[in-house]
């Protein structure tokens, strides 16, 4: 059966319509993402977590935090906005910094970049519609984690990033919905098959 499902996020997304046989059709291989959230108070965050968030607190936005788990990895994740873009910062289950994401339109791509990626996409697929794109920034030791967070915060056009892209893709009669990751030059690294009952979740 074909249905349409409206997808808007949060920063006003145009509205898409998709087809979704994938809800019942699709079959679900080892590399599946299913993760769930749930909304929990910033005490509930490891110690560590609290006290690097407590040091931009005041300056940004529509702070939430939540707890996630995709059935064997747990990990906690700061959303909130600071200017005009939306920001997920995630930490795994000691409180350690793991990456940063952030809500970006197709626009904002360089021309590179997105030629890049669409020219993965046209020779991947026979149709597709991309959902959602994330600018991934992924944490390394050789900074301290305020100093990276900040740095992101403050300067991130001057960085290079991942890209992380929800797409639905339609091969053959099968539509999927994948989460695909590139690279700072758009070049393929990995991709996820997305389970149905992660659809609002990843929508923001």
């Amino acid at each position: 059966m074909t249905m349409k499902l409206i997808v808007l996020d949060m920063m006003k997304f145009k509205l898409v319509f998709v087809l979704c046989i994938w809800i019942s059709c699709f079959s679900l291989e080892a590399q599946t993402k299913n993760e769930k959230e749930s909304r929990i108070p910033l005490t509930e965050f490891p110690n560590e977590s609290q006290i690097l968030l407590k040091t931009i607190i005041k300056k940004v936005k529509r702070s939430r935090f939540y707890k996630e788990t995709d059935g064997s990895k747990l990990s906690f994740e700061s959303k909130f906005k600071y200017n005009k873009y939306w920001f997920s910062v995630e930490f795994n289950n000691l409180g350690t910094l793991e990456d940063i994401e952030v809500l970006v339109k197709e626009k904002h791509l360089s021309k590179p970049v997105k030629t890049a990626i669409r020219s993965y996409l046209k020779t991947n697929t026979t149709k597709y519609e991309i959902i959602k794109i994330q600018e991934q920034y992924v944490y390394s030791s050789d900074h301290s984690e305020a100093t990276f967070l900040n740095s992101i915060l403050e300067n991130r056009t001057t960085l290079s990033s991942n890209y992380e892209l929800i797409v639905a893709m339609k091969s053959q009669k099968t539509w999927e919905l994948k989460e695909l990751t590139f690279d700072e030059k758009g070049d393929f690294i990995k991709a996820r098959n997305l389970q149905q009952d992660s659809y609002e979740y990843i929508m923001y």
